[in-house]
């Protein structure tokens, strides 16, 4: 039964939704199911052995958290992306990334604290090895550089941008192990908007989305347009 992880990963239905969801996730970001492959809730009751219900829940988590998307009339499937989706996401992030960097001299302390919160838990969170937590403490930390503005629409805009990259982003840090490069980009990028200096903080923001950007287009660009 299709799609192609091994039904003896996980077959204990003792197993909680949480185990099945990192199971499934883990298996998109190392590459065991490919990008567009169906994941189908008869596929998830058989593998796993849980009711209706829970293959659901296990979905709708899934999608929410980037990994899965579900068109009408159609099953769920492991989200994919061109290089045009890819270019337009990190075009329109460097827009609010390099206009908050611009906006943070006048940033707030409550502002400055958060920001310097989400870089504490992204630290932590890539650490912890835990793809989850470390694709949420990504997000919350580009979404808290965006805060720096003071904005808060842009925040939000910041947020759906972030989720729409971080499955591009979640299979790129798990493909290249760099954990540590990833951190130091991260602490310096975060660290220059929290001095206010508009300048390096845009220059960092533009030379992390061109990395991201190239990244992309080696583990996608087969996938065509």
């Amino acid at each position: 039964m299709k799609p192609g992880v091994e039904k003896e990963t996980v077959s204990d239905p003792k197993h909680s939704s949480d185990e099945i969801v990192a199971d499934i996730r883990n298996a998109i970001v190392g590459g065991t199911l490919a990008l567009g492959s169906p994941v189908t809730e008869p596929w998830i009751a058989e593998k796993y052995g849980i009711s209706r219900t829970l293959v659901r829940e296990v979905i709708m988590r899934l999608i929410s958290e980037g990994y899965l998307e579900r068109k009408p009339y159609h099953s769920a499937s492991v989200r994919k992306f061109s290089s045009k989706d890819v270019q337009d996401i990190l075009e329109a992030r460097e827009l609010l990334e390099v206009f908050a960097a611009q906006r943070a001299v006048g940033a707030r302390r409550e502002q400055r604290v958060a920001l310097q919160r989400a870089l504490d838990e992204y630290l932590a969170a890539m650490d912890s090895g835990n793809v989850a937590r470390s694709a949420v403490a990504h997000r919350d930390l580009h979404v808290a550089m965006v805060g720096m503005s003071g904005n808060v629409r842009l925040m939000k805009q910041e947020e759906r941008l972030m989720v729409d990259s971080s499955l591009v982003v979640a299979v790129i840090d798990a493909r290249r192990d760099d954990v540590e490069k990833m951190k130091s980009v991260h602490a310096d990028l975060a660290r220059a908007f929290l001095d206010a200096d508009a300048e390096l903080s845009a220059r960092l923001v533009r030379e992390h989305l061109y990395m991201v950007d190239q990244a992309a287009h080696e583990e996608f660009s087969h996938q065509g347009d």
